[in-house]
């Protein structure tokens, strides 16, 4: 892995060929284990060219993949694939319980934070198993946490990513994401649906998705699917990516999610995640207007629509809505929708 990202590094940074002796020398192997180690990666998507001068990558070309060994420090902690069906349903399958080792013993799950990543997904999926579109560009990825946390707590965690992605964004793409800037309009400002929408203007950028794993009144094992349109076109007109609103100046997305990930491991640190709701508001385009809740499938389970302005989020992440009689609803599901 350290090989393949010092070669990458080596031939990024050179417009030109660059000799098989340098990079010989540089990564210490010879050039029978060169010419292998470029293999691989042409195998994997770089479209690295060899000749008499050497071998080139040309920055147009850059095919700018996710792998491990693009992420530095958190690649030994990540599964990374070309193409599945949702990186979430691969991330609860990476761990079950008591899972059987080769050695025959149980092996408990990792503390520590666990990532997979897709390049695409063929049934990317949001809340209630929406379709989510996932084609070539985009960043699809599930953080995976193996911590005892109170389950009234939980609905924090995926508030806190879409804090850390908005506050990763405004870091990036001042002139987009500052609610206060001189140049933000209703059509560029990034903002915070309720429960799990990152919107720019009235479009979907980006979502959210919780996945868990329950024992009793505590979760065990918690998958946060996150998904971003970066350099992909979606075909719904409610999306946007990142490249329809700064065009080619858009940075790699291992750069944007390198950004992301080291935020969002220090954001999620302390376990309760006191900091979430607060983080969240700070970027609400809920709280205070008119909203519609509905409930898909609950007409079956005699859930009616709830309507109301929202007031508030509870300390679970839950939002608060006030009612025309003037009482305060709960609501820890169902769809949002803005009313005028």
């Amino acid at each position: 892995m350290q090989h393949r990202a010092k070669v990458l590094d080596i031939l990024r940074s050179s417009s030109r060929p660059v000799p098989v002796k340098i990079l010989t020398e540089e990564l210490g192997i010879s050039r029978v284990a060169l010419w292998k180690l470029v293999r691989k990666l042409l195998d994997i998507g770089y479209p690295i060219q060899s000749g008499k001068d050497g071998y080139l990558l040309p920055a147009d070309q850059d095919p700018d993949l996710l792998c491990p060994w693009e992420l530095g420090p958190y690649g030994q902690r990540i599964e990374w694939v070309l193409e599945t069906s949702s990186t979430m349903e691969v991330a609860k399958n990476r761990f079950r319980p008591n899972a059987i080792s080769q050695r025959g013993k149980t092996e408990a799950p990792s503390p520590t934070f666990l990532y997979t990543i897709a390049e695409m997904q063929t049934a990317g999926r949001g809340r209630f198993y929406r379709p989510w579109e996932s084609g070539r560009g985009g960043i699809y990825l599930t953080v995976s946490l193996y911590r005892k946390v109170p389950l009234a707590i939980v609905g924090r965690y995926p508030l806190m990513a879409a804090a850390v992605l908005a506050d990763t964004l405004y870091g990036l793409f001042p002139r987009l994401a500052d609610p206060s800037s001189i140049h933000a309009t209703d059509t560029n400002r990034i903002s915070l649906k309720w429960p799990n929408d990152i919107l720019v203007g009235k479009r979907k950028l980006g979502g959210i998705l919780l996945d868990m794993e329950v024992e009793g009144d505590a979760v065990s094992g918690i998958h946060l699917g996150i998904g971003v349109n970066v350099r992909n076109r979606p075909k719904d007109p409610h999306a946007v990516s990142l490249i329809d609103l700064m065009g080619q100046s858009v940075p790699p997305r291992r750069q944007i999610l390198l950004h992301y990930l080291k935020r969002l491991e220090q954001a999620l640190e302390d376990p309760y995640l006191k900091a979430a709701i607060p983080r969240w508001k700070n970027y609400s385009d809920t709280l205070g207007k008119p909203v519609r809740i509905r409930y898909p499938g609950g007409s079956r389970a005699g859930l009616r629509t709830l309507s109301g302005t929202a007031v508030d989020l509870g300390p679970g992440g839950e939002l608060l809505v006030r009612t025309s009689d003037g009482s305060i609803r709960p609501v820890s599901h169902g769809d949002c929708h803005h009313r005028s």
